[in-house]
């Protein structure tokens, strides 16, 4: 096992952290969209018991890179589905030039607010009572234990546990962060979500981020029980986590939630079994990401293969590439987007690199491309360029046209570019920004632009 290796998934690892400026804009954004939510004007807003972050920003696992934020809006007396309640709240959320790319997709609102930050609006239903509150008691452990008891006592718990969940995303952050304790998981969940991102499986969407999250935090529990914290080592089990769906069978009986007696004999024979650790009738695995599992493990095969190959390079003293590690799967050619140089794709793409400003995060402006293709988009440019920039630092060449290049020679291979690229449009349908430091530390922006005109 290389020494190089490990120490350069956990340096890259570590870099992914968003910086403490990020998290306060961030912050700055979820102040302003709760105080929007929460005006007299909006008509539903009196339904409005609180809203809360949970997912990843809360969790302290967020990319610096693609830095998204799941906001839960609990409601009085509203229940599954919110139809009318989602119905309003798109119409809200529609009057407002700071939110854009506004997507109602089952009963999540999917939008883009104020240029950068992905947001995920969950409604659930509020079970703590008012009364119970005005005596001291902890929001999250009543709306815990109402939550489970209304599972327990519904016709399907198993129906419910699925549609109810929402409603335990507190306490699923609370169960990241104790683990992040215990394990120091954070490093393995971030590389793990990283790798998800240079990996494409249409329409795998929902709880993606939160299930690469789970297997790398077993990764690294089954790796530092055998008294090791390696990040090549939980890397690698990981990898082979995902790539046998068959054999997946993963739980938490030990972090406060749910006894092994909670769990019913139907759910501990499902494969693949992803339960939820606060919810005992909820496979997170189960419908459609089932499926999406499979595909995804054929990708995670291929990695491992990688991983191999580097760790047998590094230990006869050759440099580490991470971009043969971290090569996006499958190739740009052969996405399922419409912003491919391909025929009925691009016309005309440019790349350039400029001196960059406040910029702390990638900015898009995509036209035309429905939600499932700005993600794609955006999870494969985003992760390439960094994965480039940090390469490049490594090897100490210049960062700034070597990611240039990386980049026009992934869209557009045995194209030959002139300076500055291919002519650039005047109309883009998509203008991508993406900020980097070079080898000195200075402020760059890498613009992507594409023309479908």
């Amino acid at each position: 096992m290389s020494r190089d290796l490990c120490s350069g998934l956990k340096d890259m690892a570590d870099n992914l952290a968003p910086s403490q400026k990020l998290l306060t804009e961030v912050q700055g954004v979820i102040h302003r969209l709760t105080r929007y939510l929460h005006d007299e004007r909006f008509p539903r807003h009196h339904s409005i018991n609180r809203i809360v972050p949970v997912g990843s920003f809360a969790k302290r696992t967020s990319l610096r890179i693609m830095m998204d934020l799941d906001l839960v809006v609990y409601l009085n007396d509203v229940d599954y589905p919110f139809e009318e309640f989602l119905d309003s709240l798109q119409d809200r959320i529609l009057l407002s030039d700071s939110y854009e790319n506004c997507t109602l997709t089952g009963t999540r609102l999917v939008f883009v607010a104020e240029g950068t930050i992905h947001v995920d609006l969950l409604p659930a239903t509020n079970r703590v009572p008012r009364h119970e509150e005005s005596r001291g008691q902890r929001a999250q452990k009543l709306q815990y234990d109402n939550t489970i008891r209304f599972i327990e006592d519904s016709d399907n718990p198993f129906d419910a546990g699925w549609k109810q969940s929402t409603g335990l995303s507190e306490s699923a952050v609370e169960f990241v962060k104790r683990k992040n304790e215990q394990f120091h998981t954070s490093t393995m969940a971030r590389l793990a979500k990283f790798w998800s991102k240079t990996v494409c499986i249409e329409e795998f969407h929902a709880g993606r981020s939160s299930i690469m999250e789970y297997i790398a935090i077993r990764a690294a529990e089954l790796e530092q029980s055998n008294g090791r914290e390696n990040t090549l080592q939980s890397f690698r089990r990981f990898l082979s986590i995902v790539s046998q769906p068959k054999e997946m069978a993963i739980y938490w009986t030990d972090s406060g939630f749910y006894q092994e007696k909670d769990i019913k004999p139907r759910m501990k024979q499902q494969r693949p079994l992803l339960l939820d650790p606060t919810n005992p009738y909820n496979n997170i695995l189960r419908g459609r990401n089932q499926e999406h599992m499979k595909e995804l493990a054929h990708f995670a095969h291929v990695s491992l293969e990688r991983l191999n190959q580097s760790d047998a390079r590094a230990l006869k003293g050759e440099p580490l590439e991470l971009q043969d590690l971290f090569q996006p799967q499958p190739v740009w050619l052969k996405l399922p987007v419409t912003l491919r140089r391909s025929p009925g794709g691009a016309k005309s793409v440019h790349v350039s690199v400029v001196d960059g400003g406040n910029l702390l995060m990638p900015k898009s402006k995509i036209k035309g491309l429905d939600e499932k293709e700005r993600e794609v988009v955006e999870n494969f440019l985003f992760s390439f360029s960094d994965v480039s920039v940090a390469n490049s630092k490594k090897k100490g060449i210049n960062v700034a046209d070597k990611v240039q290049k990386d980049v026009e020679d992934m869209i557009a291979p045995n194209v030959t570019w002139g300076f500055g690229g291919v002519p650039k449009p005047a109309n883009a349908n998509a203008d991508l920004e993406i900020p980097f430091d070079d080898e000195h530390g200075r402020k760059k922006v890498l613009k992507v632009r594409f023309n479908m005109a």
